[in-house]
């Protein structure tokens, strides 16, 4: 591992630095203390290089973080530890990040016995790939890294064992696209039908979701939104913009500078935004930021004093929770979704930003990735996305025929079905053109053909309805369309990920409007998709209820 470390000092104001690898026997305990002083008078750790817990001062997480050395069986490991963390500090990662590599290589020694025992660690290896694909991934990177520090005994074919590891990375897992799409139907109920008094206490789940959504935001940087985050610009071009904290960046250094970028956004998002502001203002806090710690304490039956200024992560994540109980399941029922985690939204916003045809540099900058590639990733859960889109629209456009035909009295698919068989009465309205291929032309007589596209099957005017001699082949015929379209949407986000890639070496204008133009041509087979897919829904419902 490399660190900057002082070769020299001119004089008070002035040192000189060099970069040095370093390994655990490059320098003795007594320098590795002579080092930590370094990070207490950053005042980077608050605690005694000898204590098992050291205490890392976070403004991302806005509460310390504990590192606890405290392996008692193989405690040379102990030491060890320590001065990998001192390192790792040293070279600018986050107290965060010390924290969760600590975390995994304890767990490594303790289950291998202090990397003694080659097949446990396998094991455990394997388990954390099922279990946790990236945190399988995760382990391996950071034992490899340790042991690379730190020669352990048979350290050479514990490495080669996580080399192999490296190369079974997967892309994060997302919840399944059915309860994705229930919690966003709940969150737009729960929010517009009950009064603000009961729903208060949820705005930052609300605020969360909608924008989130659609500004890749990390739960820790939409967290450190400010209150006056907003920026509007009368004569600009662009004149709705929020500036949003990144808090990835690039060190070599102990320390952490938030770096401010002020994005564009549309006026729909700026005014949700204003009026959420002007909401969360009704909150006595002093506070700077957006989410005050003094939120949770109006509706917390328990009093107690919180040392941070803000709503932080650990603080979110819970009252995510609370909402899953009290809201999602305690009103609306629904029990059985897989629960989606903070940072899901994040790769939601850049997935559908990928569809939408964004090049890899602006989405990175959105983003605030410092590499491109990073994106790349994204577009193996794009194709499921898409085709779980469609889906969910379907059904969805299928239940607001439903709705729009039942009366009082009847209700679901009983009454839909009971309705559909009365449609035979069509043919005889003299206003409309009429008789088609398997159903009807519902247009008016006086403005045909001008309303016309180029296929029926997929105009807001035809109506599904073949005959019963014509059922099979009809179904058919939607189906192979269906399945058309598929292929189609495949193709055009294979097309997009190699446009993107090859935009990423060279940007070149005419490569970014066919990425353009090809996303334009992925929405058009979306929406045909959907509307064929939702007549082959009902159609199969009335065949059901035959």
């Amino acid at each position: 591992m490399e660190i900057k470390v002082t070769i020299d000092s001119l004089n008070s104001n002035e040192v000189i630095e060099r970069k040095q690898n370093v390994k655990f026997d490059t320098f003795d305990i007594e320098q590795y203390e002579k080092m930590f002083e370094q990070l207490i008078e950053g005042n980077f750790v608050s605690s005694a290089f000898r204590d098992t817990n050291w205490q890392l001062p976070c403004n991302i997480a806005d509460h310390p973080i504990t590192i606890s050395f405290d392996i008692e069986v193989y405690n040379k490991y102990n030491i060890a530890l320590k001065a990998y963390t001192v390192v790792r500090l040293l070279s600018g990662r986050t107290p965060i990040t010390a924290y969760n590599e600590v975390a995994l290589i304890k767990k490594a020694i303790l289950e291998s016995q202090g990397f003694t025992l080659y097949s446990k660690l396998e094991v455990l290896l394997e388990n954390q790939s099922q279990k946790y694909s990236y945190q399988g991934y995760q382990m391996a990177n950071d034992i490899k890294r340790f042991l690379t520090f730190y020669k352990a005994s048979n350290h050479e074919r514990i490495i080669d064992l996580c080399n192999s590891q490296t190369l079974n990375r997967t892309v994060r897992e997302l919840p399944n696209f059915e309860s994705i799409m229930i919690f966003d139907d709940i969150i737009n109920d729960y929010f517009h039908s009950h009064p603000t008094e009961e729903t208060l206490e949820f705005f930052p789940i609300m605020l969360w979701w909608l924008l989130t959504n659609i500004l890749p935001l990390r739960p820790s940087e939409f967290l450190m939104l400010e209150k006056d985050c907003l920026e509007y610009a009368e004569n600009s071009n662009s004149p709705y913009r929020i500036k949003v904290p990144r808090i990835k960046n690039e060190s070599t250094s102990p320390g952490f500078e938030v770096r401010i970028d002020s994005i564009e956004i549309d006026e729909k998002a700026y005014t949700v935004i204003k009026d959420a502001i002007n909401l969360l203002n009704t909150i006595d806090s002093q506070s700077k930021f957006l989410f005050p710690v003094e939120l949770l304490w109006a509706y917390r039956k328990a009093k107690f004093s919180k040392k941070n200024e803000r709503i932080n992560r650990r603080d979110f994540d819970l009252l995510k929770k609370h909402f899953y109980e009290k809201v999602v399941e305690g009103i609306y029922g629904k029990y059985d979704l897989d629960r989606i985690k903070s940072g899901d939204t994040r790769h939601f916003a850049i997935i559908n930003m990928a569809l939408q045809g964004f090049n890899m540099l602006s989405i990175a900058r959105m983003a605030g990735h410092d590499v491109i590639k990073s994106q790349f990733s994204y577009y193996s859960h794009a194709e499921h996305f898409a085709q779980s889109y469609v889906y969910r629209l379907a059904q969805k456009k299928v239940e607001r025929e439903i709705s729009d035909e039942m009366t009082s009295g009847i209700f679901g698919w009983k009454r839909y079905i009971y309705d559909k068989g009365k449609f035979t009465d069509i043919d005889r309205m003299d206003n409309i053109v009429g008789k088609v291929q398997y159903g009807y032309c519902t247009e008016q007589k006086d403005n045909f053909p001008l309303t016309c596209i180029e296929q029926c099957k997929f105009c807001s005017n035809y109506a599904f309805q073949p005959a019963v001699n014509e059922q099979s082949e009809a179904i058919a015929w939607l189906s192979d369309t269906s399945k058309e379209l598929e292929v189609k949407i495949r193709e055009s986000i294979d097309f997009m990920k190699d446009l993107s890639s090859g935009l990423s070496k060279a940007f070149r204008q005419g490569n970014d409007d066919l990425l353009k133009s090809t996303s334009r041509n992925l929405m058009t087979y979306m929406d045909m998709k959907v509307y064929i897919d939702s007549k082959i829904m009902e159609a199969d419902a009335f065949d059901t209820e035959q």
